[in-house]
């Protein structure tokens, strides 16, 4: 009997050669996994992670959100006198100073949205007077003004003057001169807690100015971070935003135009309402 056993590596072989033969026909994909999609060590049906990758389709792409639609531009008239146009002498300078000036009278009961009014000169070429930075409608409260300049806005959008803009002019030029009264550092409470050396150092700092601090500065960190945090616009506007007097009285109005609108020599300056009406002349 001993004689009949078969050594143990004979199953072995035989084991070897029944996986191989599995492989080859699983490989051919006309075999035991034929036509089902399989791939012999796949963890799905749908093949390797790789291979899913590469057949999955493309998503979708997103789609493109709407643009917003545009605000409706009261059309309401104008009624005489609502409106006055000013001087008209920033008609003679170049484009980077050309300008006019619109104002509401102290007189008016409300406000008036200047949104939509046309500019015409005498060759009949018109512009139109845009929106604010957040896209609402401009107008004026009894009192305001607009200081409407042909050119681009240094901002790159029309803004209402308040009591930080002076800190705008520290590296760009306005024309008019943007007010350069900002509030003092010195008005903030947390002033008071800063010491003697900082307080003096906040003391000399001219109006509407970011001053460049260096160690020949003589300030310590404190004193440096309060100077960084609120000696420009951003940080002038978190600290007076609040105040009864923060908006001035004064829009800046930019048309952005690349050349000059208005004659340097002789002109008309005629200002439509939104409805097409004529609400304000000058020639010069």
């Amino acid at each position: 009997m001993a004689d009949n056993e078969k050594p143990a590596g004979d199953h072995w072989i035989w084991l070897f050669l029944i996986v191989l033969g599995v492989i080859l026909i699983s490989s051919r994909g006309d075999g035991l996994f034929g036509g089902s999609g399989i791939r012999f060590g796949s963890p799905s049906r749908e093949g390797t992670v790789e291979e899913e990758l590469r057949s999955a389709p493309s998503p979708a792409p997103s789609p493109t959100p709407p643009a917003p639609a545009p605000l409706p531009t009261p059309i309401v008239p104008i009624s005489p006198g609502q409106l006055n146009l000013l001087s008209s002498g920033g008609t003679r300078l170049e484009l980077e100073r050309e300008h006019i000036q619109i104002s509401a009278p102290n007189l008016n009961k409300i406000k008036v949205v200047i949104t939509g009014l046309i500019l015409k000169n005498r060759n009949n070429e018109t512009i139109e007077v845009g929106r604010d930075e957040f896209g609402s409608a401009i107008f004026l409260n009894p009192g305001e003004r607009a200081v409407i300049a042909t050119g681009e806005s240094p901002r790159g959008f029309n803004f209402k003057v308040n009591k930080c803009s002076g800190y705008l002019a520290q590296n760009k030029t306005y024309y008019p001169d943007l007010p350069f009264s900002c509030p003092r550092l010195d008005e903030l409470a947390k002033f008071k807690n800063l010491k003697e050396k900082c307080q003096i150092f906040v003391e000399r700092i001219a109006y509407c100015t970011s001053p460049t601090i260096n160690f020949s500065s003589g300030i310590d960190d404190e004193c440096s971070q309060f100077v960084a945090e609120h000696a420009n616009y951003t940080g002038c506007v978190k600290d007076f935003k609040n105040d009864a007097d923060f908006d001035q009285k004064e829009w800046r109005i930019f048309m952005g135009r690349e050349s000059e609108f208005w004659s340097n020599r002789h002109d008309s300056v005629r200002i439509f309402d939104q409805a097409g009406n004529l609400i304000s002349e000058v020639s010069y």
